[in-house]
């Protein structure tokens, strides 16, 4: 078998997913592995890794079983003998579990799994894959609610951050719209950075601004992102009269310099396995107000070192941030608070080597002969 580890990813669009996968990518790179990204060409997220310098198999995955597709896979792990394949998203899984199994020395299985849409199928967890690793103790409490998913294929592997990456993107330049609108906009700044999809209450945080705003005219949202929900964001920023106040910034690289510029960094998601903003917001010492649901409390210690308040609650986000602009002395000490705890959590070696381990390699790549 090769050094060589094969990563899959159906989605087109760039999430804190697909951002972990690059920065798993790049430190198994550094292990000593040679990471492969198998995307779909022309896509946002075959972008984005080639602007890291990753390298890319170009996949189409069009469906589940797209015979193309798998033949483009069978092909690469037959020729490079790939240890390990990771996957993520249902079309990719599919088309990997399958290829795999069509070649000689199959790598081991996992899959990262983020998040789980309806019911939880125990044969994917139990068969389609080695092993899921999950991003939280919430979300595999949630699975083995189905008795039939063996406990023991899934595993918890918190997110790695890197935060020297982060420091040194803090410092970066804002692209040049996003730092336009904040110069001819002056006053606090929140900062949500999320894919737009309705789950991550981006609709809470809107409708608290349109109580705020009398009290703190100056106020400012900026919401860093892409996704579905673009139109829908779009039309209530229109029909609360908030076009002064919120930008739609699109995605923002590196999101640590726009992070860094924020008063407040909000998670108001109504889900959320993890999360992973709130963790790189701390770990710059920023203020973060968050939902308390799914697995953000296991980041946030409510009133030690951020906030934490019910999804969904528009009059309690509304107070809680007119109480964070009105303290920000000890907005800052919670946050100061939260960057110890979590750089000593969350690091790129303790989740790169978790991900290793689980496929029974070693955190560091022996030479191939």
């Amino acid at each position: 078998m090769s050094n060589h580890v094969l990563f899959t990813e159906s989605s087109p669009n760039v999430g804190g997913q697909e951002l972990q996968l690059m920065q798993q990518m790049r430190q198994l790179a550094k292990l000593g592995y040679q990471p492969v990204l198998a995307c779909r060409p022309g896509t946002r997220v075959a972008a984005v890794a080639q602007q890291q310098g990753l390298q890319v198999l170009p996949v189409r995955f069009r469906n589940s079983v797209h015979l193309p597709s798998i033949a483009i896979l069978r092909r690469w792990m037959a020729t490079y003998r790939p240890r390990l394949a990771v996957c993520h998203s249902g079309h990719d899984s599919n088309n990997l579990a399958i290829a795999a199994r069509l070649v000689r020395h199959r790598p081991f299985l996992l899959r990262s799994r983020t998040y789980q849409p309806g019911k939880a199928s125990a044969w994917s967890y139990n068969q389609l894959v080695d092993a899921t690793m999950l991003p939280s103790q919430y979300l595999r409490d949630a699975l083995l609610r189905n008795p039939a998913i063996h406990a023991d294929r899934l595993h918890v592997v918190y997110p790695g951050i890197d935060f020297e990456r982060i420091d040194s993107d803090a410092h970066a330049a804002l692209p040049a719209p996003v730092q336009q609108w904040l110069d001819e906009h002056p006053g606090p700044l929140m900062v949500q950075a999320a894919m737009l999809r309705g789950e991550k209450g981006h609709q809470t945080i809107l409708q608290a601004m349109a109580l705020l705003v009398a009290r703190w005219p100056q106020l400012r949202y900026v919401i860093a992102g892409e996704g579905p929900e673009l139109a829908r964001l779009q039309s209530e920023i229109t029909r609360l009269g908030l076009t002064q106040h919120v930008l739609l910034a699109g995605m923002v690289q590196p999101v640590a310099a726009l992070l860094a510029s924020a008063d407040l960094v909000l998670m108001p998601s109504g889900y959320e396995p993890l999360g992973m903003s709130q963790i790189e917001a701390l770990g710059l010492g920023i203020p973060v107000l968050a939902s308390r649901t799914g697995g953000i409390p296991e980041t946030i210690t409510d009133g030690q070192t951020g906030c934490l308040l019910p999804p969904g609650d528009v009059p309690a986000w509304a107070h809680a941030i007119d109480e964070a602009l009105q303290q920000p002395e000890r907005m800052q000490r919670l946050a100061q608070a939260g960057c110890q705890d979590v750089r000593q959590r969350f690091s790129p070696h303790t989740n790169t080597t978790r991900l290793l381990a689980l496929a029974g390699l070693a955190a560091t790549a022996a030479k191939e002969p």
